[in-house]
């Protein structure tokens, strides 16, 4: 069973009670291809899983649980300011083990022993965190796409 560690950047609207929410998570996950199945575990935030056929299928399915938790969350805040306490308390919570495993497979594509073919590799690690900021202004420069998924290396 090889293990991938990946980072990945997740940009995202999230409407409230009240108040529009930009959103970028900058996160770590832990791919792995179990008979024929891949998983996705988290590690920024920890907690969450997704499977799928494919890595892509996997990746896609981890993104719309994550959101899927961030928006029960704008749900159950009153405010803006509870949102983003609740949901920088989640992305904090994290799982010793996977959090070892990540840096096991880390190591080891470091050292040449695995490659994720067509992606890129990331040898500098930002540092992983989940940005909200409070929506004010609205016009088009304010759409974004997600950067591409990377290993880290």
């Amino acid at each position: 069973m090889t293990q991938y560690p990946l980072l990945f950047t997740f940009l995202d609207k999230v409407e409230g009670n009240g108040y529009l929410a930009d959103v970028a998570v900058y996160g770590r996950l832990l791919a792995v291809e179990e008979d024929g199945t891949w998983w996705t575990y988290g590690v920024n935030p920890g907690g969450l899983a997704a499977s799928g056929q494919t890595l892509p299928e996997a990746y896609t399915e981890f993104r719309a649980s994550l959101m899927k938790v961030l928006f029960d969350i704008a749900t159950e805040a009153p405010d803006f300011y509870a949102f983003r306490m609740e949901a920088r308390q989640f992305f904090e919570e994290n799982d010793e083990e996977t959090i070892e495993e990540w840096n096991l497979a880390r190591e080891q594509v470091r050292k040449g022993a695995i490659n994720l073919e067509g992606m890129r590799r990331e040898t500098a690690e930002p540092p992983r965190r989940i940005e909200i900021k409070q929506k004010q202004t609205f016009n088009p420069q304010g759409n974004a796409v997600d950067p591409q998924v990377a290993v880290a290396a």
